[in-house]
């Protein structure tokens, strides 16, 4: 194996590589990434067995084929290290040679046939990618903007708790139906919902892990023109786009009934706007997190309470359509949607009194809705 590439391109192909590479494992040679050059192309590899990766890396002479296994993150700063410019790398006697100018590396190789074989679904997607043949038509499932799943990630995957040993709370439930893809994520005290315009005709629903979504929504984040192409293959989750196929091993829980946790009516109606409600509940966290929200004609008062720093009180502008009542939540799970929801101006809150939930949603947009429970208060 010997070869000839970009410094710069090979260390973007391994940040995005070494994502996915385990903290901690019992198999040593899942610490590596796998070079290998198929039809005069380099692709890097990776994987902990639930999540992997492969990477086309861009501007690359191939000299002699070949395939080899390195120790990743070792790998990745020899070569992040190195000057700019073109790069020779190649496999001598039982190490692997890396030149770039007047530097050189030796490192050692670990062994090949000891790396787990790739899924059949990576084959699969090559073949369809090549020839667009050897896949279902269940099995090709959208295309969605990678702005567009970024934001859909990004507004659902705080209502989630991914160090949760319950599934469904460290998952975001994809359900499908034609033309319409819905995120559905939860902790209990909260729930998300986010409908997707997508074209297809399918229908069902699988829990995608929350760590997974996270590495998706930064791998492809920084593609703003792209756009990412998701499959289904032996119930693993395959995202391609921009020489990137990312896979990872789907949830087998259940998800709850969130349907009858959404309210089908409520008590009253305030809106607000946005920067302004986000900046009173962020000067409330400085006492605390609970705050008593007091509904009025016009205006909302925002109090919080502790014992050992003291009080905070602050009237906010608002319009409001419903009975005068008092409601305590969680500020920071106000504020989580209001940052989530980018430069909107208009916040409608739906208003359930008792202990009952009650809902979030910007002004006339129907396709997303934060659910929130709120809190028993002593004062």
């Amino acid at each position: 194996m010997k070869l000839f590439c970009s410094r710069d391109e090979l260390v973007r192909s391994l940040q995005m590589a070494t994502r996915v590479l385990p903290a901690k494992t019992s198999i040593p040679v899942l610490n590596g990434i796998v070079l290998e050059t198929r039809d005069d192309q380099l692709f890097c590899f990776a994987s902990d067995l639930e999540n992997g990766i492969e990477v086309k890396v861009p501007e690359v002479t191939i000299i002699t084929p070949g395939r080899v296994v390195l120790s990743g993150r070792t790998f990745y700063d020899v070569v992040r290290h190195l000057p700019p410019g073109r790069i020779e790398m190649g496999i001598e006697g039982k190490t692997f040679t890396i030149k770039a100018a007047s530097t050189f590396f030796n490192l050692n190789i670990l062994p090949a046939e000891e790396y787990p074989a790739v899924p059949d679904g990576l084959k699969k997607i090559h073949l369809y990618m090549e020839e667009q043949t050897g896949l279902s038509g269940e099995e090709l499932l959208f295309s969605l903007e990678a702005p567009t799943f970024e934001e859909a990630v990004r507004q659902s995957i705080y209502a989630t708790a991914p160090h949760d040993s319950r599934p469904f709370l460290s998952s975001i439930l994809w359900e499908f139906k034609p033309d319409r893809l819905r995120l559905v994520a939860t902790d209990i005290n909260r729930l998300v919902v986010k409908d997707l315009t997508v074209a297809g005709n399918s229908e069902d629903s699988f829990l995608v892990p929350v760590k997974s979504l996270k590495e998706l929504a930064a791998i492809f984040g920084g593609y703003p023109d792209e756009e990412i192409t998701f499959f289904l293959i032996n119930r693993q989750l395959y995202a391609v786009g921009k020489g990137i196929i990312y896979y990872t091993r789907l949830i087998n829980a259940q998800f709850p009934r969130y349907e009858q946790v959404i309210p089908e009516s409520f008590d009253g109606e305030a809106r607000f706007n946005r920067s302004l409600l986000l900046s009173s509940l962020s000067r409330s966290l400085l006492i605390d997190k609970a705050v008593k929200l007091s509904f009025g004609p016009d205006r909302l008062t925002i109090f919080a309470l502790d014992p050992e720093r003291g009080q905070f009180n602050e009237e906010v502008g608002c319009s409001y359509d419903g009975e005068p009542f008092e409601i305590g939540f969680n500020a920071q799970y106000i504020i989580d949607f209001l940052k989530a929801v980018g430069d909107a101006e208009e916040i409608v809150f739906n208003l359930s009194a008792g202990m009952k939930a009650s809902a979030l949603k910007v002004k006339e947009v129907a396709t997303y809705t934060y659910v929130l429970m709120p809190l028993r208060l002593n004062y």
